[in-house]
């Protein structure tokens, strides 16, 4: 399945964006599940450098997750400093057709609906980014295991 990227407003001035007004991003609209609740369905972004997938915690409130009783852990990026309290969940998330249990992350800080991670997206399904085509895109396909 061919999935176009999202094109979001970038600041020419930036020097990381070499100039250009818009900037791509492959996100891929996703469904989460918790019991017999289901969220609409959003925007989450497919991250092959994040080791597990996270959502904000919002989501799981909306759901009925009661947060903070999740597996604690701590996150931190890149970055180095900045830590958070991340709290783990079993759920179902619905991709492309797809449903599947994965153990996700809630963290409140979470600047974005959700980050799909190697743990959670890519273990069920091969993704190839390809910011060659106009529209740039990404291609998903399920990986079925024995």
């Amino acid at each position: 399945m061919r999935i176009p990227y999202a094109s979001f407003p970038a600041n020419p001035a930036e020097p990381g964006f070499g100039g250009a007004s818009i900037t791509w991003v492959p996100v891929i609209q996703v469904q989460l599940i918790v019991n017999h609740a289901a969220s609409r369905r959003f925007e989450a972004l497919a991250d092959s450098g994040s080791f597990s997938t996270l959502f904000h915690s919002s989501i799981g409130t909306a759901l009925g997750l009661k947060i903070e009783t999740g597996q604690r852990s701590v996150l931190s990026g890149v970055v180095a400093g900045a830590e958070g309290a991340i709290y783990y969940h079993k759920v179902k998330l619905r991709v492309a057709g797809s449903i599947f249990e994965i153990n996700a992350g809630f963290y409140e800080s979470l600047s974005l609906a959700g980050i799909l991670g190697r743990h959670g997206l890519f273990e069920h399904f091969t993704v190839t980014f390809d910011p060659a085509n106009q529209p740039p895109g990404m291609e998903i396909t399920r990986l079925y295991r024995a």
